[in-house]
């Protein structure tokens, strides 16, 4: 039913179309962009065609050029792409779970606990997002298990105070009532009852956060904070490009290609996240509907 309903949604359909290229893409990187036998223990690794600073231009060998450094910019946007689905659906998995498991625990017992717990979360929630990943990530040190970690601190939040506002509602219906009172455990209550009726708003909002996490991953790269020099980001592959946006006194678009193709694979990921969250949210919510 939902998936007939996404189907007649023209701006959902662009949605899954962008986002089943990405995945296609990220699945058969290896045969799209081959690993060299240098770089064969860490296919991450963006192929050097040189050490000189100069970008070169595309050509057939470098269909998308070299950038800074003479990295391949085609290795980098393809690999790229598995970055970004790795830190995107690790950070909002993990981010989803400690926010649901603790925003719908301190909703459901409530009083003192919940007060305390929603304290906590307000103080979480007092930090600008992308200043603390920043902070976090500078202590941490670089690397992309280090963004993770950040992103997954600051993120739950928002999750948690979703679905605890959702519980707080449910759990006054008559049929959780009758399930307390037939002697229905708390912990089968929570999980049969309350859950299934009130999970779907923060799925949603997970869907329309996993463009944002890939976002904030690869401004942290840009910043030098995230993935390590070399390694298949868009962020960095943008970051390599930073010298040359302007490009010279003559020809300001003289590098373009720099900045354009990993720029248009960051818009078109958040696109497509944005597009299916849309769209999910106009199917899911009745208020919508009606």
């Amino acid at each position: 039913m939902v998936m007939k309903k996404l189907l007649r949604n023209p701006l959902s359909m662009i949605g899954l179309l962008l986002l089943l290229g990405f995945i296609l893409v990220a699945v058969f990187a290896p045969w799209i962009a081959p690993t060299s036998e240098m770089y064969a223990n860490d296919p991450y690794r963006v192929p050097r065609y040189g050490w000189g600073n100069n970008p070169e231009p595309p050509s057939s060998e470098h269909p998308m050029g070299l950038t800074q450094g003479k990295y391949d910019i085609f290795y980098g946007v393809v690999w790229g792409t598995r970055t970004a689905f790795l830190v995107g659906l690790i950070v909002t998995g993990l981010s989803c779970i400690i926010g649901i498991v603790i925003g719908s625990t301190s909703a459901y017992i409530g009083g003192k606990f919940d007060e305390v717990v929603m304290r906590f979360v307000d103080v979480f929630m007092s930090f600008p997002f992308l200043i603390a990943a920043i902070v976090i990530t500078t202590i941490l040190g670089r690397g992309l298990d280090k963004v993770i970690i950040a992103l997954v601190i600051f993120r739950w939040t928002g999750y948690a105070r979703l679905i605890r506002g959702n519980v707080l509602q449910v759990k006054q219906e008559e049929y959780i009532m009758a399930a307390q009172a037939g002697g229905v455990s708390h912990r089968k209550i929570l999980i049969r009852h309350v859950l299934p009726n009130t999970i779907f708003p923060v799925l949603i909002q997970a869907s329309m956060n996993m463009g944002s996490i890939v976002v904030t991953a690869s401004t942290l790269s840009f910043l030098g904070l995230g993935a390590p020099e070399g390694h298949a980001d868009w962020g960095q592959m943008i970051s390599f490009a930073r010298n040359w946006i302007l490009g010279t006194p003559d020809n300001p678009v003289a590098y373009w290609y720099t900045v354009v193709w990993p720029g248009l694979a960051i818009v078109l990921f958040v696109l497509s996240w944005n597009l299916i969250g849309d769209a999910f949210r106009d199917i899911m919510d009745p208020r919508i509907q009606g």
